[in-house]
């Protein structure tokens, strides 16, 4: 969940459980975790602070928890949150330190981690509201990026009233690639597109990898054609391409 809406949140979920007496608008409400920064960047190896604070009523437990959010698992194990748990009275605040260790083997570049923060009440207290922020964390490991794919060779599958076209794709770079919507392929004749289509990728291509892009024509042309394979990897980015001279 981004910062801001969870902070949204929280507000709902406070001014729910607030009291409904007359003059509850001006009682303070039992639960308010502030949360500063709510983003920060971390060159690794490295540490940073995180101030927690509860301007709330009631006195809470917070539990620190860590998740990715680039599809990277390991990222999550560089970070270490100390202390993973603190306990908040009514107007008392906190230090977190956020310590990055640098790790064997680390992609260069940006690894991004969500450090979540939830409330949980102390036994025997009143509050049954859980209020869970997140801090964005930006771990930057240094080091060359190197964005390199390679395509293989095309084959064509033919099934009765489709082609199946399979094209092999290698990752020689250092860094894990998207190819949810960097890659198209074309099927010309006679300088005209008369085919545009989307493959299948249904994984990242992390470095050393080699995966499969499967494309699908269920048109009726056949005979010789051009298949054009292009990948973007974004701006800045050489484009992949190969051109195939194939028989559907």
């Amino acid at each position: 969940m981004r910062p801001a809406l969870a902070l949204a949140v929280c507000t709902v979920l406070l001014q729910a459980a607030a009291p409904s007496a007359a003059g509850a608008a001006a009682a303070r409400p039992r639960v308010v975790l502030a949360v500063s920064p709510a983003r920060l960047a971390v060159a690794v190896p490295g540490s940073r602070t995180i101030k927690l604070r509860n301007d709330g009523a009631e006195r809470v437990v917070v539990d620190v928890s860590r998740r990715t959010l680039d599809g990277q698992a390991a990222a999550r194990t560089w970070l270490r949150v100390v202390p993973a748990h603190v306990l908040l009275r009514s107007g008392e605040g906190a230090i977190l330190t956020l310590r990055v260790r640098s790790p064997r083997r680390a992609e260069p570049g940006d690894h991004q981690v969500l450090v979540q923060l939830t409330t949980r009440p102390v036994r025997g207290g009143r509050v049954n509201v859980q209020v869970r922020l997140g801090v964005r964390i930006r771990m930057i490991v240094p080091g060359r990026i190197v964005r390199r794919l390679t395509l293989g060779g095309l084959r064509v599958h033919r099934q009765r009233n489709a082609r199946i076209i399979v094209v092999p794709v290698a990752n020689h770079g250092n860094v894990t690639v998207q190819l949810l919507s960097g890659v198209t392929a074309s099927l010309i004749r006679h300088g005209h597109q008369f085919a545009r289509l989307s493959p299948v990728v249904r994984r990242p291509l992390r470095p050393g990898a080699r995966a499969v892009l499967t494309l699908r024509y269920g048109g009726r042309t056949r005979g010789l054609v051009t298949a054009v394979v292009r990948i973007q990897l974004g701006a800045g980015v050489r484009v992949v391409e190969r051109r195939y001279r194939i028989r559907l």
